[in-house]
């Protein structure tokens, strides 16, 4: 019985960081709704513990899309920057095997 609720628990904690990985939108939504409900249950410390922070957006957030600067002071902006190149550097060279 308890080799079952091991493997339930890595389970669920798989699946778990694999909703928050590849939805992140949807997560956070669920999350969010868990907690208010919490808080509605009057699981207040609960709720606030399990209350979602603020969306990252921007360089910052962790995607893998850069092309999109998400602040709206300088639309001009298409990539991050941290992909900007310098004028002086150089390209990566592939390995050459012999």
């Amino acid at each position: 019985m308890v080799q079952y609720l091991i493997i339930a628990g890595l389970l669920l904690w798989s699946c778990y960081v694999v909703l928050r990985r590849f939805m992140p939108k949807t997560s956070f939504k669920w999350q969010q709704a868990l907690a208010v409900w919490l808080a509605n249950k009057r699981f207040v410390r609960l709720s606030g513990w399990l209350m979602p922070k603020a969306a990252q957006s921007g360089c910052s957030a962790g995607c893998s899309d850069c092309s999109v600067d998400s602040s709206k002071a300088d639309s001009s902006k298409t990539a991050c920057a941290t992909e900007t190149t310098k004028p002086n550097d150089t390209k990566e060279q592939p390995v050459q095997w012999r």
